[in-house]
């Protein structure tokens, strides 16, 4: 199941690194387009339509990455059994507020299908396609924090940690005062 799960999330993250890429071809075919004075049609809307679905799509990956940010000044504190604690707390209550707003997402974007929204612009696009891929990375990241809940409670895994947050713990080095920096280069 491990196994399943990540790749998902890969894939989920893959998927996002393309829409990334897509943009860069539709602002660069508007910027060669220009140079022979082509305009291309609704290039900055499907920009937009990219930029969403490669922010939606990424949410699971960089999560299980630890590279969502995260402000643990004072949970980095705490006791190990304390922070155990409150991390349970945060990754409850976040996940009830990620399944809500993944709720929201499918019901716009079938909201969107019923009544045939159209979005503004020279190209007119269905909202609803342009909306499921907001919704698919909602449903992948509502996965990828229930994962998590389970792992933590189940088997004691906690957040996963950024690779500047790993470094820092390995060195055991305090990077939330400027004092501790100087220490650190002398």
């Amino acid at each position: 199941m491990r196994t399943v799960l990540d790749k998902l999330y890969f894939f989920s993250g893959a998927l996002s690194g393309l829409c990334i890429v897509a943009i860069c071809v539709v602002i660069l075919a508007r910027v060669i387009g220009r140079w022979f004075s082509i305009e291309i049609p609704s290039s900055d809307d499907f920009a937009g339509f990219l930029l969403a679905a490669a922010s939606f799509l990424g949410l699971a990956y960089t999560f299980r990455s630890g590279d969502h940010i995260r402000v643990n000044l004072f949970i980095s504190r705490l006791p190990a059994s304390l922070n155990r604690w409150i991390e349970r707390f945060i990754l409850i209550i976040g996940s009830i507020l990620i399944i809500y707003l993944t709720w929201q997402l499918a019901l716009l974007a079938l909201e969107s299908h019923e009544y045939n929204d159209l979005s503004s612009g020279y190209i007119p696009v269905p909202l609803w396609i342009v909306q499921l891929p907001l919704g698919i990375g909602m449903v992948t990241f509502s996965i990828a924090i229930l994962d998590q809940i389970f792992c933590h409670l189940f088997f004691g895994q906690m957040l996963p940690k950024s690779e500047e947050e790993a470094l820092a713990d390995s060195q055991q080095i305090d990077i939330t005062t400027p004092d501790s920096l100087n220490t650190e280069r002398q």
